[in-house]
């Protein structure tokens, strides 16, 4: 299969919402594959910068070629105050790995790159600031037991509804992306078009 690396820093946040006004905010962040939980990394635990937290957290996937073609592909970052009676949630960021390759091509490679943290569909509080690259395309061997459909190292089923930029699909494409250990096999089904939808998780 052919495959590039994806390598994220998440550096820091800047005038977030304070969502704990008794007490310090003391800030993480998930990040994730389509917000998958199984592909996720957890960021430390930031204790300093309260609203303006930094991680400098470096963290990397290895993704098939085809995941930046299609915008239903999506990398999500959550962030959280951790509180000693249950995490209160934050904000998030989600961008299509589409969006952050072409932007990543048009600088050589890589790109710093702030978002807008959002609650729901509404813009929340603050800037999320990360840094990113893309590396050549690999060639990485695919196990057998995917051609059946079955779970190898833990790994699950995401679908999709791509859209193509000339408004129509060709063949499934069955597009891998895989954690430090878990291996995930996106399938792009044909006969749609138009805009994208949020991804599906089976």
């Amino acid at each position: 299969m052919e495959c590039r690396k994806f390598k994220i820093t998440l550096l820091s946040a800047q005038d977030l919402e304070n969502v704990r006004e008794k007490y310090r905010m003391k800030v993480y962040a998930k990040l994730s594959f389509s917000g998958n939980s199984r592909t996720e990394r957890t960021t430390p635990v930031d204790t300093e910068g309260e609203t303006n937290p930094a991680w400098n957290f470096t963290t990397g996937f290895t993704i098939g070629k085809q995941a930046v073609e299609y915008q239903g592909i999506m990398f999500l970052i959550k962030l959280y105050c951790s509180r000693t009676l249950g995490d209160r949630y934050i904000g998030e960021v989600s961008v299509s790995f589409k969006d952050l390759f072409d932007s990543a091509a048009a600088a050589g490679g890589s790109a710093t790159v702030s978002y807008p943290v959002k609650k729901g569909a509404a813009d929340s509080k603050g800037m999320l600031r990360f840094s990113y690259s893309f590396g050549d395309i690999v060639m990485v061997k695919k196990p057998s037991a995917w051609a059946r459909g079955m779970a190898v190292a833990g790994a699950f089923l995401v679908r999709v509804i791509a859209e193509v930029a000339h408004g129509a699909l060709g063949d499934d494409l069955d597009i891998p992306v895989f954690g430090e250990d878990d291996p995930i096999d996106v399938d792009v089904p044909d006969g749609n078009s138009g805009s994208s939808h949020d991804p599906k998780i089976n």
